[in-house]
């Protein structure tokens, strides 16, 4: 019960990225969900999870397509806050270590958002050179504990195909462009490492 009550404590602090309050009560039931369920499949592992009736599967889709949870202002608060609390942040020459990591997944649907011709690059000869599907970004925080590093999540964005103005639509975006958040709102001075740097390689 003290774990839980932690981590309620943490997830309070998130409160402002939701406009209204039963907004953020299924917000926090998502988290509850993401950290309890067994598996990865989808909005029913969060309802098996909790224990939650069927009928509530609908709410949770509802809560995934609201305007009422700003991505930007949450994202913000949960940088600040882990930055915060965590006492086993990584700094290298004063400025805070960040990892970046993509993901390219294989995706069939056709009307799916953001899905498009993505080149592999891979030493396997098993892999298609080209897939279509959709490109995940990710930036994470560099933090030590139990005598080895973590990466904690910041942030996760689709990139590479999620466009939306004429002029996007002319132009090629590099795979971090979103994450100029970081900078232009003056969250923290960051470093920009890739993993495999981290080693010295």
């Amino acid at each position: 019960m003290q774990l839980w009550a932690q981590w309620w404590k943490i997830v309070q602090q998130l409160r402002p990225a939701c406009s209204r309050l039963r907004n953020f009560l299924w917000f926090a039931t998502v988290l509850a969900g993401f950290t309890l369920r067994p598996d990865l499949l989808g909005v029913t592992s969060i309802v098996r999870a909790l224990g939650l009736q069927g009928s509530y599967y609908g709410n949770l889709l509802r809560f995934f397509h609201s305007n009422a949870l700003n991505l930007d202002k949450l994202t913000k608060l949960w940088t600040m806050l882990i930055i915060k609390i965590h006492p086993g942040t990584i700094h290298i020459n004063g400025k805070l270590a960040l990892c970046a990591d993509g993901l390219k997944v294989a995706k069939e649907g056709k009307k799916m958002p953001a899905v498009k011709a993505l080149h592999q690059e891979s030493e396997s000869n098993t892999k298609a050179e080209y897939i279509m599907g959709q490109s995940c970004q990710v930036v994470s925080l560099l933090v030590g504990a139990a005598k080895s590093f973590f990466a904690i999540p910041l942030a996760g964005r689709i990139h590479e195909g999620n466009l939306g103005s004429d002029l996007e639509n002319r132009i090629s975006l590099g795979p971090y462009s979103n994450y100029q958040l970081f900078k232009t709102e003056n969250i923290l001075p960051f470093l920009f490492n890739r993993p495999q740097k981290l080693g010295g390689r």
